[in-house]
């Protein structure tokens, strides 16, 4: 059977493809969804688009837009980036200094005790649910950490991204990771299809936390999307 759409998605940093699963879960059965794992915990995989698949769209979450494949990128007909970023640092000046010295704070203190280093990064990923993320006990700490450190100086332009289509970023007002919205002004100098939405009252793990939402929002602009959640 032919597939009409078809989903890549990539997790941020220090969590694992398990990020997508309360998302999977809204999403109908017809549309499936094939999460990427960097390899912080579980091994690496990386997904490819089907030859079937007619309707191509990748799902990005915070670092995972910056681990995405750039090919894979390239032919998708939907880019979703969740809480996503050019640079990790914020451009407003009082912003970026407490990002800058709160990241070099978690390198110093990943390099002493990595597993509180991620127990204080899941509370605030999390805001403001209280879900609780027990340490895996196969943890990469040398990917970790690298990767880490590439958020001093990370950045992903998407204006030289070979990408022609439609673009949605979806981020949240309550980011306690980025501390300010970004899509407005990643998405800002394209002159293909975009949107940008925030949720109020919302933190970093947003399709995590609130998938519905997150799916009800997609529905709402995406009409092939919109199609398929009317056909369960």
């Amino acid at each position: 059977m032919e597939k009409k759409v078809e989903i890549l998605a990539y997790h941020g940093w220090g969590i694992n493809k398990d990020f997508w699963n309360n998302l999977a879960s809204v999403i109908p059965d017809n549309i499936p969804l094939k999460p990427a794992n960097r390899g912080y915990f579980g091994k690496p995989f990386y997904p490819r688009f089907d030859a079937d698949t007619k309707f191509r769209v990748v799902f990005t979450h915070s670092y995972g837009l910056h681990w995405s494949n750039s090919a894979v990128l390239s032919k998708a007909d939907l880019l979703v980036i969740f809480n996503g970023f050019d640079d990790f640092h914020p451009s407003d000046g009082k912003l970026k200094s407490v990002s800058e010295k709160g990241l070099e704070y978690m390198i110093k203190g990943f390099e002493a005790d990595p597993e509180q280093v991620l127990k204080s990064f899941y509370e605030n990923c999390f805001q403001p649910s209280e879900y609780k993320v027990e340490i895996p006990s196969d943890l990469n700490k040398e990917l970790l950490l690298e990767d880490l450190k590439k958020l001093r100086n990370t950045r992903f332009p998407l204006i030289d991204l070979d990408f022609g289509s439609t673009m949605v970023a979806i981020d949240s007002a309550e980011d306690k990771i980025l501390l300010e919205p970004r899509g407005e002004n990643m998405l800002d100098g394209h002159y293909n299809k975009k949107f940008v939405k925030v949720f109020e009252n919302e933190g970093h793990a947003l399709p995590f936390v609130n998938p519905q939402d997150c799916w009800s929002y997609l529905c709402s602009i995406i009409p092939i999307f919109e199609r398929y959640e009317n056909n369960r």
